[in-house]
């Protein structure tokens, strides 16, 4: 009878324990779950904003196009911006949108996978937008021009438009090769993982790690 005993008691706290570990692993998901519609709900407004902020450029650069329409070196600036723009504008609404379809009834690990294909959205939009860099004169020339009224391509001299276009070439050069190494592939370089935690979040740089292991086990 003692031995009878014993084996209940021992089944008895086995389904204990086993029913505690469930019971600590749903909570567990369940705040993981909770922690990331946060985060997903803060990303979401600062597209927002984002886009807000990319709408009124927009349409402060298309107000100058049409008031100033002609060829010259703070117009074509300003096209060249409101392209840009355009393409932030239309980044920021996708990234909305996928945020807005995140299915949370899916299991958790999909839920992880889906925040990932947005931050891998999110680091390409600004990739796009770091293109920019390359064009810094564009900014110069419509800064003297609505600060100054000087369009200031007209009073540089040859010498001064072969450096500015040499150094724009070579720094577009330059950016597209750091951009290209710039993707969660190279995640295991220190300083693709700095500038990407800086862009997306260090705790999402974790998830897309941790997604790359499994791909790269799979594989």
């Amino acid at each position: 009878m003692n031995l009878d005993n014993l084996k209940n008691t021992w089944q008895q706290q086995n389904s204990l324990n086993e029913s505690a570990i469930t019971i600590n692993q749903s909570l567990l998901s369940e705040t993981k779950l909770n922690t990331q519609m946060k985060e997903l709900n803060n990303m979401k407004w600062a597209r927002i904003i984002e886009s807000v902020v990319f709408f009124f450029i927009i349409v402060l650069l298309g107000q100058y196009i049409a008031k100033n329409v002609s060829v010259s070196a703070p117009v074509i600036s300003a096209l060249i911006l409101a392209v840009f723009a355009i393409v932030g504008l239309a980044g920021n609404i996708g990234q909305i949108v996928h945020i807005a379809n995140v299915d949370y009834a899916k299991p958790i690990s999909q839920v992880q996978k889906d925040i990932y294909r947005l931050c891998s959205h999110k680091l390409q939009l600004t990739k796009l937008l770091f293109m920019s860099a390359p064009f810094y004169m564009a900014y110069v020339f419509i800064g003297f021009d609505v600060l100054f009224e000087i369009d200031l391509f007209a009073h540089l001299e040859q010498h001064m438009v072969w450096f500015y276009s040499v150094s724009s070439l070579l720094l577009l050069i330059a950016t597209g090769c750091v951009l290209t190494k710039l993707n969660y592939t190279n995640i295991k370089a220190p300083w693709v993982k700095c500038t990407i935690a800086f862009i997306v979040g260090e705790r999402l740089v974790n998830i897309a790690q941790f997604i790359n292991s499994i791909e790269s086990t799979d594989s």
